[in-house]
Protein backbone atom coordinates (compact mmCIF):
# COMPACT_ATOMS: atom_id res chain seq x y z
CA UNK A 1 0.00 0.00 0.00
CA UNK A 2 1.36 3.39 -1.03
CA UNK A 3 2.02 5.80 1.82
CA UNK A 4 -0.04 8.95 1.37
CA UNK A 5 1.49 12.40 1.83
CA UNK A 6 -0.20 15.76 2.06
CA UNK A 7 2.03 17.95 -0.09
CA UNK A 8 0.27 21.14 0.85
CA UNK A 9 1.44 21.14 4.47
CA UNK A 10 4.71 22.06 6.12
CA UNK A 11 6.12 24.20 3.29
CA UNK A 12 9.56 25.45 4.29
CA UNK A 13 8.85 28.82 2.66
CA UNK A 14 5.90 29.31 4.99
CA UNK A 15 5.66 29.07 8.79
CA UNK A 16 8.50 27.50 10.84
CA UNK A 17 8.90 23.79 10.31
CA UNK A 18 6.65 21.70 12.53
CA UNK A 19 8.70 19.83 15.11
CA UNK A 20 7.82 16.67 16.95
CA UNK A 21 9.19 15.42 20.21
CA UNK A 22 12.56 13.73 20.36
CA UNK A 23 14.34 15.66 17.60
CA UNK A 24 11.80 14.92 14.89
CA UNK A 25 10.33 16.99 12.08
CA UNK A 26 7.34 16.19 9.92
CA UNK A 27 7.98 14.60 6.53
CA UNK A 28 5.17 15.02 4.03
CA UNK A 29 6.88 14.16 0.74
CA UNK A 30 7.60 10.61 -0.46
CA UNK A 31 11.39 10.76 -0.96
CA UNK A 32 14.04 11.72 1.60
CA UNK A 33 17.82 12.13 1.70
CA UNK A 34 19.85 13.22 4.70
CA UNK A 35 23.29 14.80 4.87
CA UNK A 36 25.71 15.79 7.61
CA UNK A 37 26.63 19.47 7.27
CA UNK A 38 29.68 21.04 8.89
CA UNK A 39 29.04 24.70 9.63
CA UNK A 40 30.74 25.96 6.45
CA UNK A 41 28.52 23.76 4.29
CA UNK A 42 25.39 24.65 6.25
CA UNK A 43 26.12 28.35 5.67
CA UNK A 44 26.69 27.76 1.95
CA UNK A 45 23.46 25.78 1.59
CA UNK A 46 21.47 28.53 3.31
CA UNK A 47 23.20 31.42 1.53
CA UNK A 48 23.00 35.11 2.30
CA UNK A 49 19.56 35.88 3.63
CA UNK A 50 18.43 32.36 2.75
CA UNK A 51 18.89 33.00 -0.99
CA UNK A 52 20.73 29.75 -1.79
CA UNK A 53 18.33 27.40 -0.06
CA UNK A 54 15.38 29.21 -1.62
CA UNK A 55 16.90 28.76 -5.07
CA UNK A 56 17.44 25.02 -4.50
CA UNK A 57 13.83 24.64 -3.39
CA UNK A 58 12.51 26.53 -6.40
CA UNK A 59 14.67 24.64 -8.90
CA UNK A 60 13.96 21.16 -7.54
CA UNK A 61 10.55 21.35 -5.88
CA UNK A 62 12.16 19.86 -2.76
CA UNK A 63 12.03 20.97 0.86
CA UNK A 64 15.24 21.37 2.82
CA UNK A 65 15.53 21.69 6.58
CA UNK A 66 18.59 22.02 8.82
CA UNK A 67 18.70 21.24 12.51
CA UNK A 68 19.36 24.19 14.79
CA UNK A 69 22.92 25.34 15.51
CA UNK A 70 22.96 23.53 18.88
CA UNK A 71 21.54 20.29 17.47
CA UNK A 72 24.52 18.26 16.28
CA UNK A 73 24.58 14.70 15.05
CA UNK A 74 26.03 12.39 17.73
CA UNK A 75 29.83 12.38 17.95
CA UNK A 76 30.16 15.08 15.27
CA UNK A 77 30.11 18.87 14.96
CA UNK A 78 27.65 18.58 12.07
CA UNK A 79 24.06 19.62 11.68
CA UNK A 80 21.61 17.33 9.86
CA UNK A 81 20.22 18.49 6.53
CA UNK A 82 16.98 16.68 5.68
CA UNK A 83 15.89 16.95 2.05
CA UNK A 84 12.47 15.72 1.00
CA UNK A 85 11.12 15.75 -2.52
CA UNK A 86 8.32 14.53 -4.78
CA UNK A 87 10.50 12.07 -6.71
CA UNK A 88 13.86 10.31 -6.92
CA UNK A 89 14.83 12.67 -9.75
CA UNK A 90 14.06 15.75 -7.66
CA UNK A 91 16.37 14.56 -4.89
CA UNK A 92 19.02 13.60 -7.43
CA UNK A 93 19.09 17.25 -8.49
CA UNK A 94 19.23 18.34 -4.84
CA UNK A 95 22.26 16.07 -4.37
CA UNK A 96 23.98 17.71 -7.34
CA UNK A 97 23.34 21.12 -5.80
CA UNK A 98 24.70 20.01 -2.41
CA UNK A 99 27.88 18.68 -4.02
CA UNK A 100 28.26 22.01 -5.81
CA UNK A 101 28.09 23.78 -2.44
CA UNK A 102 30.76 21.43 -1.05
CA UNK A 103 32.97 22.34 -4.02
CA UNK A 104 32.45 26.04 -3.32
CA UNK A 105 33.45 25.57 0.31
CA UNK A 106 36.51 23.50 -0.62
CA UNK A 107 37.66 26.16 -3.08
CA UNK A 108 37.17 29.05 -0.68
CA UNK A 109 38.34 27.39 2.54
CA UNK A 110 39.77 23.87 2.23
CA UNK A 111 39.39 21.78 5.40
CA UNK A 112 39.10 18.25 6.71
CA UNK A 113 35.32 18.70 6.79
CA UNK A 114 34.75 19.62 3.13
CA UNK A 115 38.02 18.52 1.55
CA UNK A 116 39.93 20.40 -1.12
CA UNK A 117 39.57 21.06 -4.82
CA UNK A 118 39.48 17.71 -6.66
CA UNK A 119 39.09 15.72 -3.43
CA UNK A 120 35.84 16.78 -1.84
CA UNK A 121 34.36 15.26 1.32
CA UNK A 122 30.69 14.72 2.14
CA UNK A 123 28.79 12.50 4.54
CA UNK A 124 25.26 11.23 4.13
CA UNK A 125 22.95 9.17 6.35
CA UNK A 126 21.24 5.93 5.35
CA UNK A 127 19.05 3.36 7.09
CA UNK A 128 20.76 0.00 7.53
CA UNK A 129 18.32 -1.76 5.18
CA UNK A 130 19.30 0.58 2.33
CA UNK A 131 23.02 0.21 3.06
CA UNK A 132 22.69 -3.47 2.21
CA UNK A 133 21.95 -2.47 -1.38
CA UNK A 134 25.08 -0.31 -1.47
CA UNK A 135 27.31 -3.10 -0.16
CA UNK A 136 25.83 -5.98 -2.14
CA UNK A 137 26.51 -9.67 -1.73
CA UNK A 138 30.06 -10.21 -0.56
CA UNK A 139 30.77 -6.50 -1.01
CA UNK A 140 30.41 -6.74 -4.80
CA UNK A 141 28.19 -3.67 -5.18
CA UNK A 142 30.35 -1.30 -3.16
CA UNK A 143 33.45 -2.51 -4.96
CA UNK A 144 31.78 -1.75 -8.28
CA UNK A 145 30.59 1.65 -6.99
CA UNK A 146 34.12 2.60 -5.94
CA UNK A 147 35.61 1.48 -9.25
CA UNK A 148 32.96 3.13 -11.42
CA UNK A 149 33.00 6.45 -9.55
CA UNK A 150 36.61 6.68 -8.46
CA UNK A 151 35.36 7.80 -5.04
CA UNK A 152 36.41 6.60 -1.63
CA UNK A 153 33.32 5.19 0.09
CA UNK A 154 33.40 4.29 3.77
CA UNK A 155 30.45 2.98 5.79
CA UNK A 156 30.27 3.35 9.57
CA UNK A 157 28.72 0.78 11.88
CA UNK A 158 24.96 1.08 12.47
CA UNK A 159 23.80 3.41 15.24
CA UNK A 160 21.31 1.07 16.88
CA UNK A 161 19.45 -2.07 15.89
CA UNK A 162 16.92 -2.98 13.24
CA UNK A 163 16.51 -2.02 9.56
CA UNK A 164 16.09 1.68 10.38
CA UNK A 165 19.34 1.92 12.35
CA UNK A 166 21.27 4.80 10.85
CA UNK A 167 24.68 4.52 9.20
CA UNK A 168 27.03 7.30 8.16
CA UNK A 169 28.36 7.02 4.61
CA UNK A 170 31.56 9.02 4.03
CA UNK A 171 32.41 9.99 0.46
CA UNK A 172 35.61 11.51 -0.90
CA UNK A 173 36.46 12.35 -4.50
CA UNK A 174 35.73 14.71 -7.36
CA UNK A 175 32.39 16.44 -7.91
CA UNK A 176 31.48 13.86 -10.54
CA UNK A 177 32.48 10.98 -8.25
CA UNK A 178 30.32 12.26 -5.38
CA UNK A 179 27.36 12.87 -7.70
CA UNK A 180 27.69 9.31 -9.05
CA UNK A 181 27.70 7.81 -5.56
CA UNK A 182 24.82 9.96 -4.32
CA UNK A 183 22.68 8.91 -7.27
CA UNK A 184 23.04 5.28 -6.16
CA UNK A 185 22.55 6.16 -2.48
CA UNK A 186 19.37 8.02 -3.43
CA UNK A 187 18.04 5.02 -5.37
CA UNK A 188 18.74 2.63 -2.51
CA UNK A 189 17.14 4.85 0.16
CA UNK A 190 13.97 5.39 -1.85
CA UNK A 191 13.80 1.67 -2.68
CA UNK A 192 12.91 0.96 0.96
CA UNK A 193 10.58 3.93 1.42
CA UNK A 194 7.47 1.75 1.68
CA UNK A 195 8.80 -0.14 4.69
CA UNK A 196 6.84 0.52 7.92
CA UNK A 197 9.89 1.85 9.80
CA UNK A 198 11.04 4.22 7.02
CA UNK A 199 9.02 7.25 8.10
CA UNK A 200 10.53 7.06 11.59
CA UNK A 201 14.01 7.08 10.05
CA UNK A 202 13.09 9.93 7.68
CA UNK A 203 11.75 12.14 10.45
CA UNK A 204 14.53 11.53 12.99
CA UNK A 205 17.13 14.29 13.19
CA UNK A 206 19.44 12.92 15.85
CA UNK A 207 20.45 9.30 15.42
CA UNK A 208 17.83 7.28 13.52
CA UNK A 209 17.96 4.55 16.16
CA UNK A 210 14.84 2.50 15.48
CA UNK A 211 14.43 -1.20 16.05
CA UNK A 212 12.33 -3.72 14.19
CA UNK A 213 9.48 -3.20 16.61
CA UNK A 214 9.26 0.54 15.95
CA UNK A 215 6.65 0.50 13.22
CA UNK A 216 3.93 2.94 12.33
CA UNK A 217 0.96 2.55 10.06
CA UNK A 218 1.32 4.14 6.60
CA UNK A 219 -0.36 7.50 6.32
Amino acid sequence: MKRQFESGKGDDDGPPRQRRRGGRSAVDMPCVLKFLCPEALASAVIGKGGAAIKQIREQTGAKLGLTDHHERYPDTDDRVLTCQGPSVDALAEVAVQIVSKVAECAQQTPSDAVGEVGQLRLRTLMPKAAVGGIIGRGGAAIKQLREASGAKVNIADPNGQGPGAEQVISLAGSEEALEFCLAEINRQVQAVSEEPWWLDWAEAENNGNFGIGSQRAPR
